[in-house]
Order: structure tokens, then C-alpha cells, then sequence
């Protein structure tokens, strides 16, 4: 079994990846459409860093709507190119069917003018569940393509990170493969890393950035709990973890 992650950055190019593209299961994220619609809104787009550096969307009620619509049109595009292909492909969110349950962070801390800030109001969420029966059952019918969108306690929807999402479907559906779909292999020095043993990954850690570094650390959570391969895919190239 294959889950396929397709990044944000990615969505316009999708025709690039040819079959690769294609998996048992496939969740996607969608940063640049949420900005554009934000933008034509008149929201301000607003991304704080973690104390660890991590970069994240911050997603109070208002920017929670806007993200909800940018993420499932992007949805729908993936589900309508599939569909060109023949491929009988299923747009949904992780509230459909309760696929993906998340709790509701109490709080996020982030880094504002060198202060570390608690921020309460964000509508972002940790995976705590993945609806495993249901997604088999699905699979059965098409392709599901999942939107990184998580049921909270309070039936709530939240914003849940896609590259986590991914990793958690791989390893609930103890997948053979996860593949990552972004705009750039894994890079060390200017260089691209095309394999790396999973008892190397600390080592090429300090070189990833951003979103690479959480996919490194997704790839590592994935590999060492039975996902046999993990492969960051970009236009450049690709980094197989193993």
C-alpha cells in the first residue's frame, strides 16, 4: 500500500509527477491557495515559529473559515485530475465519516519579538485518532484524497498539519510506502541526498529547514514503526529514506 502526500507548493504542477502521483490513499496540503483566497479577502496572512524554530499557520476563527475553503479547493483539483486519468478518486476532509479526530490545542506557543508567547485562540489540532475501518472501506471504492482538516472533541473542524497527517494514514493502514510530493528532493549543502539509512538521519537533520525538517522527522517516526520506504519526491529529484 502506497500514501501519497501532495504539498501545497505543488498543487499547479501535479501533471509533472506522472504516476508517482498516484496512491492507495492520498492527503494533500494547500498553503498557497488558503493565501491567495486570504489575500483577496483582505486577511492578513499570519505564520509564527515555535521555540524550536518550526514555522506554523496561525488559524484563529476567521483565517479557520478562509483555510477550510482554500484547502478543499485544492482538494478538488487533485480529485478532478485523478479523474482525467481514470482513476476514481473520493475528495474529503478528516470530518467525513469522523476519518481523522484531533484534540483542539490548548495552546500554542510561538516567538514574537524574541518572547515566547502562549496564543489560546488558534484553531489548530493534534491527530489522536485515524479512522481505519472506514478508510479501508473507501478504498474500496476509489481513491480517497484526504483534506487536512480533523474533527475536534467538540465537533469542531481544525487545522492539522498535512506531512503529520500523512505519516499517521501510513502507519494506522501500516503502509508499504509514504511518498511526499514537494518542489525539491532533500538537499544537504546544495546537493541532493538521494538515500539515506535510517540510522543516519540524525546526521542530515541540522541541513533541513521548515517543512523539510518535518518531513525528515515524519519519514524517521514512519520508517522505524514498519513503513518499509519513505520518498521525498521533488522536480529535482527524490530522497529515499529506508
Amino acid at each position: 500500500m502506497r500514501v501519497v502526500k501532495i504539498g501545497g507548493a505543488v498543487l499547479d504542477r501535479l501533471e509533472e509527477f506522472g504516476g508517482i502521483l498516484e496512491g492507495d490513499i492520498i492527503t494533500h496540503g494547500g498553503s498557497d491557495y488558503v493565501d491567495e483566497l486570504s489575500r483577496r479577502l483582505g486577511i492578513e496572512v499570519k505564520r509564527l515559529k515555535s521555540p524550536s524554530g518550526v514555522e506554523f499557520r496561525y488559524t484563529p476563527k476567521e483565517v479557520l473559515e478562509i483555510y477550510l475553503m482554500g484547502i478543499m479547493k485544492a482538494n478538488k483539483r487533485i480529485v478532478s485530475l485523478l479523474q482525467s486519468r481514470g482513476i476514481n478518486a473520493i475528495g474529503l476532509s478528516g470530518l467525513d465519516l469522523g476519518l481523522i479526530k484531533a484534540e483542539r490545542k490548548k495552546l500554542v506557543k510561538a516567538m514574537i519579538n524574541g518572547k515566547k508567547v502562549a496564543i489560546r485562540d488558534d484553531y489548530s489540532g493534534i491527530i489522536r485518532e485515524i479512522n481505519v475501518k472506514a478508510l479501508r472501506k473507501l478504498s474500496k471504492l476509489g481513491v480517497p484524497v484526504i483534506a487536512p482538516i480533523a474533527m475536534s472533541e467538540a465537533y469542531e473542524p481544525l487545522n492539522i498539519d498535512g506531512d503529520k497527517l500523512a505519516s499517521a494514514i501510513a502507519l494506522g493502514l501500516k503502509a508499504d510506502e509514504l511518498v511526499f510530493l514537494t518542489d525539491t528532493a532533500f538537499l544537504a549543502d546544495g546537493e541532493i541526498v538521494e538515500k539515506i539509512k535510517i540510522n543516519e538521519m540524525e546526521e542530515f537533520l541540522p541541513f533541513a529547514k521548515g517543512g523539510m525538517k518535518r518531513k525528515l522527522l515524519m519519514a524517521k517516526k514512519s520508517v522505524e514503526s514498519g513503513v518499509k520506504k519513505v520518498i521525498i519526491q521533488g522536480f529535482n529529484g527524490r530522497t529515499v529514506i529506508e
